[in-house]
């Protein structure tokens, strides 16, 4: 499982990366095509807010997995080590039951967008499921992440883990 996990994570900050990258390309070409040719390109705004989801989605899984995601230790270093790891195991249980309950609701809004036939209608029209599929997988890898972590704090050390981008 943590193979798995690794490798997706790993293929989730890829596609985060050409995402970004792309994005980018795309707002200088956008900003070059308004200003020099006075003829901007209309559909950058509706790729851009895809990206955007699709990113989240991407990279969600991916810095959960690294311990980069926000973490404020202000509670965890004034109280005694064993309770901080209770609290790392609480959080880990909070962001578990989270994950799973978003993966069973947004695997139901995909399904039923896609039996029902939901358009997306702006400057393209498309079929909205494929933009609701990003969020089951985030969630689903989210479930993996916690429980990942929660083995890894529960057969730890009896103190909260050290991770990077703790402040």
């Amino acid at each position: 499982l943590e193979r798995f996990y690794g490798r997706a994570t790993a293929l989730c900050g890829g596609l985060a990366a050409v995402i970004i990258l792309a994005l980018t390309l795309l707002i200088v070409l956008d900003v070059l095509m308004r200003n020099l040719a006075r003829a901007p390109l209309a559909f950058s705004v509706e790729v851009s807010e895809y990206a955007m989801l699709f990113l989240t989605a991407l990279t969600a899984p991916w810095l959960l997995g690294r311990g980069g995601h926000i973490r404020i230790d202000l509670l965890l270093t004034r109280i005694t080590p064993f309770r901080a790891w209770l609290c790392e195991i609480a959080c880990d249980v909070i962001g578990l039951a989270t994950a799973l309950l978003m993966s069973a609701y947004s695997i139901r809004v995909a399904i039923a967008s896609f039996e029902a036939g939901t358009k997306l209608v702006k400057q393209f029209t498309i079929p909205e499921w494929p933009m609701l599929l990003p969020l089951p997988a985030m969630f689903v890898l989210l479930v993996i992440g916690f429980v990942l972590r929660l083995r890894t704090v529960a057969s730890g050390p009896r103190r909260a883990r050290s991770e990077g981008g703790s402040v």
